[in-house]
């Protein structure tokens, strides 16, 4: 038997201390925050800020930012941060 190369193999990642199964190869800003705050639509009032670490080479940290993706790897870790202006 072959392995379907083609397909993604869902791994877990860690996102605000939640661990969540993810299938696809990569992650967009607004995939990561959704998990964190599942639900809630996105406001004018909250700004979120998503950190993420133990990624890829030369990816293993850094910042997500809106309209952008990252490679997910196995026990990636994701911190996202809500600000909202009163």
């Amino acid at each position: 038997m072959s392995q379907d190369n083609h397909a993604p193999k869902a791994v877990t990642i860690i996102v605000n201390a939640r661990p969540h199964t993810w299938e696809a190869k990569e992650i967009t800003y607004e995939e990561v925050v959704n998990l964190a705050y599942p639900g809630q639509q996105p406001n004018d009032q909250d700004t979120y800020t998503v950190r993420y670490s133990r990624g890829h080479d030369g990816h293993g940290a850094g910042s997500l930012t809106a309209g952008h993706s990252v490679r997910v790897k196995k026990e990636m870790v994701f911190d996202v941060y809500r600000t909202s202006r009163s």
